[in-house]
Parts: C-alpha cells; structure tokens; sequence
C-alpha cells in the first residue's frame, strides 16, 4: 500500500498542475504535459513563472 503513495502525490501534483494552469489561461501543449509528468510536484512552481495566452480581441 505505501508503495502507491508517491504515484498517488504524482497524479495529484499533476492535476493540481492543470487546475491552475486553466485558472491562468495557460495553453497545454504536449511539451508542457510532459514536463509535467517528468517532474511532478516541482513542476507546481513552473506553472507560476509561465506566460499566460492573452486573447486578441477582434477590431
């Protein structure tokens, strides 16, 4: 059973990860997923240092 806490802390940071991403209007593209998945709860902190996707309104 403690064998599956870190895939549990994993999945977690992962999704915690994409919520504020979609708060800030972050687009996910496969290069940021995988950064997500390859450091996992470190990548919570990247997520704040990303420029967010500003929309163009039409003129």
């Amino acid at each position: 059973m403690s064998a599956y806490i870190p895939v549990l802390i994993w999945l977690m940071s992962a999704g915690i990860c994409d919520y504020i991403a979609r708060r800030r209007d972050i687009k996910a593209t496969l290069f940021r997923r995988l950064i997500v998945v390859i450091l996992g709860p470190l990548a919570i902190p990247l997520v704040f240092f990303t420029k967010t996707e500003k929309i163009i309104q039409g003129h």
